[in-house]
């Protein structure tokens, strides 16, 4: 770690924004070494100076009394010699029994690529096992199966978040940003933005529109608004036709959810179901 008089540049860990940060070691106490975090304004994802709590606070997790700073073996203090011979005693015992895919190895999200790379190597040449995953697969499983069936895609932005500025409306389903990803924010001054959440959050108070379901009707909601697209001729059926498969089939099933029905399943009101698929349907720069 540098000295005091020396800023480290490098990213958030925390989540997908990657906010840029500067990182300065101040000085040592009796529990680490104390860290200055400040923000930086060469990274587009928070070039205007902004992180998040757990960005602005993450020097604290080394200083915090409560982070282990030696190995503890059954309970006690041991030396980092002893922990990882005994760690690579009890590794090689386990594969000779029961084989190499008798030990797993479990990564995470906020690993870097240096170290997401390293921990695969070791876990396929040095254990020799097929048993390695990591935190996502429980958190975002189900969104990665949907975006990869709705999207032939993956999960995540499929463009730079900076496309935001630009943008002249943003539907926001479900996600509560001003708290969650402060910087995120910053990015939607310009655009109008639509929020669907049933809570009144931080973000749905920055809304030019909110719309609030009852909680769990988030899908009958989609099909109204894509009912009222289709009946009022919003669609863009060429490139529905070029880029989509089993449109028609949609648009059979929406038969059903007429938006005065779905106005009684959700409680969002007619009304707003209309000015918000209007306005997505108006402008050239509209994203979800």
């Amino acid at each position: 770690m540098p000295g005091s008089d020396v800023a480290t540049k490098t990213h958030c860990p925390y989540c997908a924004l990657q906010c840029g940060m500067e990182i300065t070691a101040e000085k040592v106490t009796e529990t680490g070494r104390e860290l200055t975090i400040s923000p930086r304004t060469d990274i587009p994802a928070n070039a205007s100076g902004a992180l998040c709590q757990k960005g602005w606070t993450a020097g604290e997790l080394l200083t915090n009394g409560e982070r282990l700073t030696t190995p503890l073996l059954h309970g006690e203090p041991v030396e980092w010699d002893v922990a990882l011979d005994y760690v690579a005693y009890r590794l090689s015992a386990i594969r000779a029994e029961h084989g190499p895919d008798a030990v797993a190895v479990f990564g995470g999200g906020g690993l870097t690529n240096e170290k997401a790379y390293t921990l695969g190597k070791f876990a396929r040449v040095a254990l020799g096992t097929s048993q390695i995953d990591y935190n996502g697969r429980f958190c975002m499983s189900s969104a990665a199966a949907a975006s990869t069936r709705a999207f032939g895609m993956d999960r995540g932005m499929p463009f730079p978040i900076t496309d935001l500025d630009d943008a002249d409306v943003v539907m926001l389903a479900g996600g509560n940003v001003a708290e969650t990803m402060p910087p995120f924010v910053r990015h939607l001054s310009g655009p109008r933005v639509i929020v669907i959440d049933p809570r009144r959050t931080q973000t749905a108070k920055l809304a030019w529109l909110h719309l609030q379901p009852t909680p769990g009707t988030d899908l009958a909601l989609a099909l109204g608004m894509l009912h009222l697209a289709i009946a009022d001729e919003l669609v863009d059926e060429e490139y529905v036709a070029a880029r989509t498969t089993g449109f028609d089939e949609v648009r059979t099933s929406l038969a059903s959810w007429w938006p005065e029905r779905v106005e009684r399943i959700t409680g969002v009101p007619v009304h707003q179901m209309r000015q918000a698929v209007r306005a997505m349907a108006a402008v050239d720069k509209a994203y979800i």
